[in-house]
């Protein structure tokens, strides 16, 4: 089976390469390959570790599918938070660095995890410690430093599809 893996990971990103650029010119294709082939011997152990089946599984693709709206929904929620600070007379912030801890123990999840708090308006990953991890984040308007409750209003808009994609 791993002897099929590479010839798997080219075919795979030069079919995407092809639905992507709309083209079948012989320039495009032949690009195509060649980055596409560059990119499979690069990446072709980390694509298939653990295997395609469990990277398949219906639960975690639709988790994958309601992330993006999940995500969006609290960009949204967040992006009207500060322009409300902003808009206010007073600015009603208190900044601080508050710890939120997370149930999350896979790597990509508590790296999706750090990103997508750091993406969101009024919150900025610091730092990542300990073996069940905590995230040091930077809040715009600390209401709270106990940590269930840093977690349930930072984190879990997240948390819970990031656990259903990467366990």
């Amino acid at each position: 089976m791993s002897s099929a893996r590479l010839p798997a990971t080219f075919l795979c990103l030069w079919a995407t390469w092809m639905i992507l650029t709309t083209s079948l010119d012989p320039q495009e294709l032949v690009v195509g390959a060649v980055v596409s082939a560059f990119i499979a011997v690069v990446s072709y152990e980390f694509l298939f570790h653990g295997g395609m089946r469990q990277k398949l599984h219906p639960k975690r693709l639709a988790y994958a599918m309601a992330y993006p709206f999940a995500y969006t929904w609290a960009e949204i929620k967040a992006h009207a938070k500060v322009i409300y600070y902003i808009l206010h007379p007073r600015m009603p912030i208190k900044p601080g660095i508050v710890r939120v801890p997370t149930e999350l123990r896979s790597d990509f999840g508590i790296t999706g995890l750090a990103n997508a708090i750091t993406m969101t308006p009024g919150t900025l990953s610091v730092d990542v410690v300990g073996e069940e991890p905590s995230l040091y984040v930077h809040w715009i308007n600390v209401d709270t430093t106990e940590p269930d409750q840093t977690n349930m209003k930072i984190a879990r808009p997240f948390e819970r599809f990031l656990r259903g994609i990467f366990g």
